[in-house]
């Protein structure tokens, strides 16, 4: 994929040359980056100036690797499958590259083996990485739309037609839960499944668990949890989880890889050898981050408020629908960029066209188009603005442009 095409850079140049309307402040809504509760950063370890003139402690310190066992212990009851050995966790600098590891390490072997470019199943719409992961080492991807039957009832029918189309052989099947940019939750049932269809491709299961704790009702699922409750896994695998969403810390670049123990002593070794290893100043904030769960319910609470907000101005849209966890609203309209694009010129506001989010099909649908991927992240002052100004400039949109 075009990395000068990506979503962002498409969205600059759609936006390009349109200024925002005088009088107003812009208000950005096109980007994840959360406001809803700024976590209690002690600074005392960034200013240890002698921890910033030595090599990072590869896989981690110890403080850090033991606030990850035990905020999983808490979140997802692994502690048998930690101790045990089932589970094996490695840190990562954040989510994005260790999506594009995973998709390396695991496409190129499939690739050389069978002489032509391995699959890599996902959903579509998706986070882009996932994508420009798979076109970086020459895979292809197969997309399943999780939008679907499949996602409601609890079954991974979509995953499995998806490897069906691939020849029933992949090397990475990709699973966002919660998911993004729809917001919904998979149930266990559809969870194994997918796991299931991903070892029987041979194929190594992905699980972006980012936005697990921005559920707006109960937490969903974790994969882990079904690692530990099912004695072991179907084939290999590898959750990810980052402090980008859970704590609106997307500058400190750490998160952390759990997985079988093959897999992640794989990506250990190529992100130690290759990779970034986390700084030792950043290894204490991050530990302590992960044992502190004030801060997430706080921002949850907020969360929760932003789309009661949410509800009561664009309730009456056609389409809307309040997602299951995350801050992301995906709105249908009846044109993405050009509702995109008035939005700025008459509201200040930026939002992601759908489209920019996801990749067209052998049926010729992208299946983004026409929806709008809003943000409800910044706190209640400027959320309540920016509905206000979506609210009204919804209702009056005009022949072309209106919801759908």
């Amino acid at each position: 994929m075009d990395q000068a095409h990506s979503a962002f850079a498409r969205l600059r140049a759609l936006l390009a040359g349109s200024p925002a309307p005088p009088g107003l402040e812009p208000i950005q809504l096109h980007l994840g980056e959360s406001r809803l509760a700024a976590p209690e950063i002690d600074p005392t370890p960034l200013a240890a100036t002698a921890d910033w003139t030595r090599y990072p402690e590869l896989g981690g310190s110890a403080g850090l690797r033991a606030a990850y066992g035990h905020w999983l212990t808490r979140r997802f009851g692994v502690a048998r499958a930690l101790t045990g050995g089932t589970i094996a966790v490695e840190p990562t600098p954040g989510t994005k590259q260790a999506v594009a590891v995973a998709i390396a390490l695991a496409a190129r072997p499939a690739g050389a083996a069978s002489g032509r470019p391995p699959a890599v199943v996902m959903p579509n719409p998706y986070y882009p990485t996932y994508r420009a992961g798979t076109a970086a080492v020459g895979a292809r991807p197969v997309f399943y739309r999780p939008d679907t039957a499949g996602d409601t009832t609890g079954d991974a029918a979509p995953v499995e037609a998806a490897v069906d189309a691939a020849g029933g052989r992949a090397a990475v099947v990709i699973v966002c839960n919660p998911g993004n940019p729809q917001g919904r939750v998979l149930p266990a049932d559809a969870l194994r499944g997918a796991a299931k269809a991903a070892a029987g491709a041979g194929a190594l299961f992905v699980v972006d668990e980012c936005y697990t704790d921005l559920a707006l009702d109960r937490p969903p699922t974790g994969y882990l949890a079904l690692v530990e409750a099912d004695g072991g896994a179907p084939g290999p695998f590898l959750v990810l989880h980052s402090l980008s969403k859970r704590s609106g810390a997307p500058g400190l670049r750490s998160g952390f890889a759990a997985g079988d123990p093959a897999t992640v002593a794989g990506y250990a070794a190529y992100n130690r050898q290759c990779g970034v290893s986390t700084p030792g100043p950043v290894n204490a904030v991050a530990a302590a981050l992960w044992s502190d769960d004030a801060h997430v319910e706080r921002a949850r609470r907020a969360l929760v408020r932003n789309w009661e907000l949410a509800d009561a101005a664009l309730g009456h849209v056609p389409g809307y629908r309040r997602a299951e966890a995350g801050f992301f609203l995906w709105l249908p309209v009846r044109d993405d960029e050009g509702t995109a694009r008035r939005l700025w010129c008459s509201r200040a506001l930026s939002v992601m066209p759908g489209r920019y989010l996801a990749a067209e099909e052998e049926d010729g649908v992208n299946p983004g188009a026409g929806h709008l991927r809003i943000a409800l992240v910044h706190d209640e002052g400027p959320m309540r603005e920016a509905l206000a100004r979506l609210g009204s400039a919804l209702s009056t949109a005009p022949d072309g442009e209106e919801p759908s």
